[in-house]
């Protein structure tokens, strides 16, 4: 395996993964960083990527990113940074549920395009395979980047948050 070509996702050869961790330049930033918040954000990505590692075969490893487990677990950090806001009216944590929805935006979207090139490089012919499976790679490449983005949005958030009040 050349290290240069398998950092580019459209260089990969059918079944290999590229390298994915170094988008995350977020995940254990030194900075006052989100602790909990930020593993609970990362951590369903970071082992779905340990998974698809560990995984036998193409189709292991595209089924290793359960896209709707990750949209589930995307849903369940808003749902915690939500619950630890100190203003607790209604009205205000409708309000903080939509910005936050809004600023991991890009991510929720880069889920959902994964799930369809998952789906096309589970279903792809012989012929079509290797194009199919360098479309979904590029896309999980897009998706971690798209988490860290993400992340980087809602750390201001939850660096405004009590300490005390961390998951």
């Amino acid at each position: 395996m050349e290290p240069d070509r398998v950092r580019d996702p459209s260089q990969v050869e059918y079944g290999e993964l590229p390298e994915l961790t170094r988008a995350l330049r977020a995940l254990g930033s030194p900075r006052r960083s989100g602790g909990s918040y930020q593993s609970l954000f990362f951590l369903p990505l970071v082992d779905a990527r340990k998974r698809a590692a560990e995984a036998r075969g193409a189709e292991a490893r595209v089924r290793a990113f359960d896209t709707a487990e990750l949209s589930r677990a995307l849903q369940h950090s808003i749902d915690k940074i939500v619950s630890s806001w100190p203003d607790e009216r209604p009205s205000v944590r409708r309000a903080l549920r939509a910005e936050l929805n809004e600023r991991v935006g890009t991510y929720a979207s880069a889920l959902l395009i994964l799930s369809e090139r998952a789906a096309a490089a589970l279903s792809a012919d012989t012929d079509a395979r290797l194009g199919a499976w360098r479309a979904w790679t590029m896309q999980l490449a897009a998706t971690f980047d798209a988490a860290d983005r993400s992340w980087m949005s809602l750390r201001s958030v939850v660096d405004t948050l009590p300490l005390r009040r961390q998951p």
